[in-house]
């Protein structure tokens, strides 16, 4: 299942949020900067010994001091600029990879959309495609697409409701 949420990724009380990542597993600014100022110092401690992983790859650390047990590090830019291709394989890789470690739900941001600079609908458009055709992500699991904004919000709806 694949629904929308709207607000701050960082409050997710699930299983895992998904840090849309650099190859380099630095946490810098937005979603990542977000992650590492409510985490705490422990989350960079363990993105240190994981990175760098390739782009299009996704590393699984801790969550420090957020309310979600992991937090699933997407690897959409880095070395690379964002793309299609690195929007689509990161979200294949952090579905696998949660799937692997017993994660029943799983909340992403729009990978790419933000400091990457890629067009937010597009980005939406690529991670629900990669979402229903992943196994065992399909059906395995609750993927919530979070827009920060009410705008970004009503586009993953609009989205879902399109995708076959």
């Amino acid at each position: 299942m694949i629904r929308a949420a709207r607000g701050d990724i960082t409050t997710y009380a699930g299983g895992a949020i998904v840090n849309a990542a650099n190859n380099h597993l630095v946490l810098g600014a937005g979603v990542a900067g977000a992650i590492a100022r409510r985490g705490g110092a422990a989350i960079q401690a363990e993105c240190d010994r994981h990175g760098p992983i390739r782009v299009g790859e996704a590393a699984l650390t801790g969550a420090g001091d957020l309310p979600c047990r992991y937090v699933i590090h997407a690897a959409a830019m880095g070395d690379e600029p964002v793309s299609e291709h690195s929007i689509r394989d990161a979200t294949r890789a952090s579905l696998r990879l949660a799937a692997a470690h017993g994660i029943t739900d799983v909340a992403f941001p729009i990978l790419g959309s933000g400091v990457g600079g890629f067009s937010f609908r597009r980005a939406v458009e690529i991670m629900v495609a990669a979402a229903r055709e992943t196994e065992p992500g399909r059906d395995a699991m609750e993927v919530v697409l979070y827009g920060y904004t009410t705008e970004d919000a009503a586009v993953i709806n609009e989205v879902l409701a399109r995708s076959p």
